[in-house]
């Protein structure tokens, strides 16, 4: 198993308590431990990742969005923003430009 740290934000883990139980959310994290590249890379926000993840009784296409930022080298795996999908689908070119700010204060592209 890797060893990888979770690093929230306040705005993630407001938004995770109420889109997730508490068992939904530790299979998440497990899954994203051992795929921690599971999820497409967004243009223009500097190496963040989009994954879909199921709610129990909707599937992948009626769940949630979660964007998240692996660094390899230090094994940390930031999870930046949850969201329902009927929420949004895709992120604004302001949404995007506000990550590509916290991926560089993090030392990332």
């Amino acid at each position: 198993m890797k060893l990888l740290q979770f690093i929230e934000t306040s705005i993630f883990q407001k938004k995770i308590d109420t889109l997730l139980s508490h068992d939904e959310y530790l299979s998440f994290q497990e899954y994203l431990r051992q795929n921690p590249e599971a999820g497409a890379t967004i243009s223009a926000t500097g190496g963040c990742r989009k994954i879909r993840w199921a709610i129990q009784g909707k599937g992948k296409s009626g769940g949630i969005r979660v964007i998240y930022y692996y660094i390899n080298t230090k094994g940390e795996i930031y999870l930046l923003l949850a969201y329902p999908k009927n929420e949004r689908e895709n992120l604004s070119d302001e949404q995007k430009a506000q990550l590509r700010k916290v991926i560089s204060a993090l030392g990332g592209t």
